[in-house]
């Protein structure tokens, strides 16, 4: 048959200047302001309600952020709409999502329910329109700019940008859950598991045995309560030392305001040896987080921002996902207008709005880049480093003018306790010179507390300080610390915690030595650390617990599968390595699967 039947020509269902993707905080903030400014708006969501995981998903609730400007509005607005009086920082979640949807009305925007943003129209190197999935069919929106508040970054993804997410390198992510809904409760807040909003699988699998976790429940909420997922690589990227340090921009359009909980652990370096702190901090977020690197026409709001995994805790709460979204808004209605590309807008003018509406201070109408720092201030910072690594995020941002600096002071140190902080900074970047240091130090210090894997309320360290010695040691890449390692692994058993076998993991892997490989074997084989991987919904539906903050389904696989693909890197032993990552390759959990199968794909492609 000829392939001429099979063509069909997709209509375009409507035409707008701004088209916003997705209801929750973001998308509804930027919409509203869109509308506001004057832009013919249409706004897509996939469910029957507005208000994404502040209602749909029952976090109806603020942990942090800054509640000042348009989530000022937002709340009074709230307020008003209920019974007037002062709900704090929680609300009523169907009084929010009505709220919204009568404040969308009003501004002039156009609301279509239960329609998906499933696709993108692309015109040499801008996003031109959506392609929409609705009841009535399948149909592209164009628009003169696109804003993805997906939270997933989805649209951006299928015009091409580049993302990041779990891959063959990294399974960390934050924790998720699925919230029972018990009639009466506006409220409620879980972490029991890993899900990938846009693998319908994995969405399927968390469904499923959060009904047969929630026995009790009347319902279930009706999103995930993810906090991390896919994000754009952006024309900048905020990292964990933008925040710790405070760094100024000439072009922030939001402040965010919460302390590093990470809802799991750490892989910054700068977390790796000393751990992020619990107090609430303020950061300015530049606009240049929401545009997908080589895209024009789109920006990108929310969890799908520009932004190193380990900076997502602070700058991901609701009030401020409420503000950026609004910026978000006001720039594509101003680019709109004026037919102008989004990186060559008015910024100041976009900036001076929001500094009236007060979404922030008028200090960042005059601020600069504040990074890079003086040379003699860096020196300081180095010389500081020996001092429970004071000022070691000033240190890595400027590690290229800093590492001969640290060789130095390495050199110098006139105390055991200043040549280990060097040789350790040294290690984690890379460095061997303060490997004789590392060497003995591993060697001698006994196993300490160690860290299990902890969804809610984790701050701090995720690793013990032998752990990050060992680490440091690994990225050496000194051969003479393969039969240290080894020993180490030899000390390990199974109730061990998570943070050590992922240390003696890391390290072995980065030095990729077969001799290695017995040992990683051995550790593996010890009673209860295989057979955690979920290939089946029944694996599943017995393997989860009943507590809606469970971690240890999660402490089991990730030791097994971080041991396996140190075995795989490191040769493999008796095929154990491949076998388990295998398994984990068809795991329902598409976060374990997918780098599983990064890792495989990696030596079948020659890496």
């Amino acid at each position: 048959m000829s392939s001429l039947c099979y063509r069909r020509e997709v209509p375009v269902r409507e035409e707008v200047d701004v088209f916003v993707a997705g209801g929750g905080p973001a998308g509804l903030a930027a919409a509203w302001a869109a509308a506001r400014q004057g832009a013919r708006t249409l706004l897509v969501e996939y469910l029957n309600g507005l208000g994404g995981v502040g209602t749909m998903g029952l976090i109806s609730k603020y942990y942090y952020g800054y509640i000042k400007g348009f989530t000022a509005e937002v709340d009074a607005g709230v307020q008003a709409l209920g019974d007037g009086r002062p709900q704090g920082p929680a609300w009523n979640p169907q009084w929010k999502a009505e709220w919204y949807r009568q404040e969308l009305r009003k501004a002039g925007a156009d609301v279509w329910f239960r329609t998906l943003g499933c696709g993108a129209f692309v015109c040499e190197g801008r996003v031109a329109g959506v392609v929409v999935a609705t009841p009535h069919g399948r149909g592209v929106v164009l628009a003169k700019v696109v804003i993805d508040s997906t939270g997933n970054s989805d649209i951006a993804a299928a015009a091409g940008a580049e993302t990041v997410y779990t891959d063959e390198m990294s399974v960390a992510v934050q924790g998720s859950g699925l919230p029972p809904w018990k009639v009466g409760t506006g409220y409620t807040n879980t972490d029991w598991t890993f899900i990938d909003d846009a693998d319908m699988v994995d969405v399927w699998r968390a469904y499923v045995t959060a009904k047969n976790k929630y026995t009790d429940a009347y319902d279930l909420g009706q999103l995930q309560d993810t906090r991390e997922r896919r994000r754009i690589v952006g024309d900048f990227t905020l990292s964990p030392m933008d925040i710790s340090l405070g760094r100024t921009f000439p072009d922030t359009i939001v402040i965010s305001r919460s302390n590093f909980d990470t809802h799991g652990y750490t892989e910054h370096p700068v977390f790796l040896i000393r751990p992020p702190d619990r107090e609430a901090m303020l950061v300015n977020v530049p606009y240049r987080c929401l545009l997908p690197k080589g895209l024009e026409g789109i920006l990108v709001t929310g969890l799908g921002v520009s932004a190193h995994r380990d900076a997502m805790p602070v700058i991901r709460m609701q009030p401020d996902i409420q503000n950026q979204g609004y910026a978000a808004g006001v720039a594509a209605a101003m680019a709109a207008a004026g037919g102008t590309p989004l990186r060559q807008i008015d910024l100041k003018a976009v900036q001076g709005h929001l500094v009236d509406k007060g979404n922030m201070p008028d200090t960042v109408l005059t601020d600069a880049d504040s990074l890079p720092m003086p040379p003699e201030r860096v020196a300081e910072a180095v010389r500081h480093a020996a001092e429970d690594y004071n000022d070691l995020a000033i240190v890595l941002a400027h590690i290229e003018q800093a590492t001969p600096l640290l060789r130095e002071a390495y050199g110098k140190a006139e105390t055991p306790k200043g040549k280990l902080a060097y040789a350790h900074i040294l290690g984690m970047v890379g460095d061997g010179t303060g490997v004789g240091t590392l060497l003995s130090a591993v060697e001698s210090t006994a196993w300490d507390k160690g860290w299990d894997y902890t969804g809610m309320g984790q701050f701090g360290m995720s690793m013990s300080a032998l752990d990050s010695l060992i680490v440091a040691l690994g990225r050496t890449r000194d051969g003479r610390a393969v039969d240290v390692l080894i020993r180490r692994m030899e000390q390990l058993e199974t109730d061990s915690e998570f943070s050590h076998h992922r240390a003696v993991a890391m390290a072995c892997e980065t030095l990729g030595d077969p001799d290695a490989a017995p040992a990683l074997a051995a550790l593996l084989r010890k009673p209860g650390m295989m057979g955690h991987a979920f290939t089946h919904i029944r694996e599943a539906l017995a393997g989860t617990p009943p507590s809606p903050v469970d971690n240890s389904t999660r402490n089991n696989s990730l030791k097994e599968l971080t041991l396996a693909r140190a075995l795989y890197r490191c040769g493999d032993h008796e095929g154990l390595g491949e076998k388990i990552l295998r398994q984990y390759a068809n795991d329902l959990r598409a976060h374990y699967a997918r780098h599983a199968q990064g890792v495989l794909g990696q030596k079948d492609k020659g890496h």
